[in-house]
């Protein structure tokens, strides 16, 4: 049987005038010091009432800082309303970006439960944030619990492949040494049922093609990436990331690529130059970014080959925040690529990582092995602006991973996953 702490409640502010972050405090007290695998956070539940909920960002925050996503940007174009839903690590109602407004049921939240239970004393606030991120909604929060239980994230009893210790790791060729070198992989049925073309009257998003990207690692180690505070506008280092540059974007940090080593039972590291990343401050982010993490392309395919004959629009080449947002299970098959459901049993160093966020500079972002890096359709940048007046017909969506090779890892022949889109709605007719 769980115990159960009940929250706030109250106004969730629209985003206009200013932006802010509406906070609803849960107390928790009486629990045992330490929340883990045994005994932790099991579930969060939560009634809202919204009449656009894809508005919305919203997160769990523990005592000692540690937050997750539980639902962003999720719900369609006009769904309302979380009514007696529930976020837990094996939700039966499946993911939440996979599920339509208004929410009820028991649903995979965006982000890693198990982050929360970290060891960390459950006691004291959690606060869980709300963001309203689109104009001209306003909501409610009418009713909020955290529930604690015995096993609170099923886990699967391995023995797990870390950074601190190399024994249980694996070598992709059965030798005691080697490099353990990510797989970066768009994951084909992320994309799949999250593609949308706006017509060039829409209100809110006129003349876009938007589609959502999960990035997952598939590799042997983990992709990470850190700065070193070596802040730059083009060619001249500055102080920090408040400065902006004379063109007016952000300082660029340089930072550098850990790529991990096995070595018998030790695990060690080399580093290398890579790209840069800046601090995304819009809205909903106040975090860091990668850039140049993803390239997307409208292509014009034609013949038996499905040769490029010409490049439609080119989205510009998005940063990412790097983090593990989510993990691949086979119950799911969320991680199905060529044929192949990766998760604990196809990944011999599964888990190797654990990225909990991308908030604080100089510290490790990454995507760990079998964990992916999501990103919905209804986030900023995840579109195409179409030419007005495109013909209707078939075309290619090409979503390309590292598109300017800065990264090093294990396989470059799958970065790329390529959608056919049927474009319908910017031909304009007289």
């Amino acid at each position: 049987m769980g115990q159960v702490f009940y929250g706030q409640v109250g106004n969730i502010s629209d985003v206009q005038p200013v932006h802010r972050v509406d906070s609803f405090a849960v107390q928790v007290d009486g629990l045992p010091e330490k929340i883990d695998g045994k005994f932790g956070l099991a579930k969060v539940c939560l009634d809202i009432f919204h009449p656009r909920v894809a508005d919305l960002k919203i997160e769990l925050v523990s005592p000692d800082g540690t937050g997750i996503w539980l639902t962003n940007r999720n719900g369609g174009d006009e769904g309302a309303g979380y009514y007696n839903t529930c976020f837990r690590a094996d939700g039966h109602s499946g993911f939440v970006y996979q599920g339509q407004a208004p929410f009820t049921g028991e649903f995979i939240p965006d982000g890693r439960m198990e982050f929360l239970n970290n060891g960390q004393n459950p006691n004291g606030t959690w606060f869980l944030l709300v963001q309203d991120l689109m104009r001209e909604k306003e909501g409610r929060m009418l009713g909020l619990n955290l529930v604690f239980e015995s096993d609170p994230v099923p886990m699967p009893d391995y023995r797990p492949c870390t950074l601190a210790d190399g024994t249980p790791c694996k070598c992709p060729n059965g030798k005691e040494d080697c490099e353990l070198l990510p797989d970066l992989v768009v994951l084909p049925s992320y994309t799949s049922g999250q593609v949308l073309e706006y017509a060039y009257d829409h209100p809110i998003y006129p003349g876009q093609l938007r589609f959502a990207v999960a990035i997952a690692n598939l590799g042997d180690g983990p992709i990470e990436t850190y700065g070193k505070n070596l802040w730059y506008c083009d060619n001249t280092q500055v102080a920090d990331s408040s400065v902006i540059c004379a063109d007016g974007t952000h300082a660029r940090q340089h930072v550098f690529q850990r790529i991990y080593r096995k070595e018998g039972g030790r695990i060690v590291y080399k580093d290398r130059m890579a790209g840069t990343n800046y601090f995304e401050d819009l809205p909903g982010h106040r975090h860091y970014h990668n850039d140049d993490w993803v390239e997307f392309r409208l292509v014009k395919k034609e013949g038996r080959k499905r040769k490029v004959v010409a490049r439609v629009a080119t989205g510009r080449k998005i940063s990412f925040c790097l983090f593990d947002s989510g993990i691949c299970h086979e119950s799911t098959g969320l991680c199905t690529v060529d044929g192949v459901n990766y998760g604990l049993k196809t990944l011999p160093n599964y888990g190797m990582g654990r990225y909990v966020d991308c908030n604080t500079p100089g510290t490790r972002t990454g995507i760990s092995v079998g964990a992916y890096d999501a990103y919905g359709m209804h986030f900023e940048g995840q579109h195409i602006d179409l030419p007005k007046g495109l013909p209707s017909g078939d075309y290619f969506l090409e979503l390309e991973v590292d598109p300017t090779r800065q990264y090093r890892e294990k396989n470059r022949k799958n970065n790329i996953l390529v959608v056919p889109v049927k474009i319908e709605k910017q031909e304009v007719r007289f």
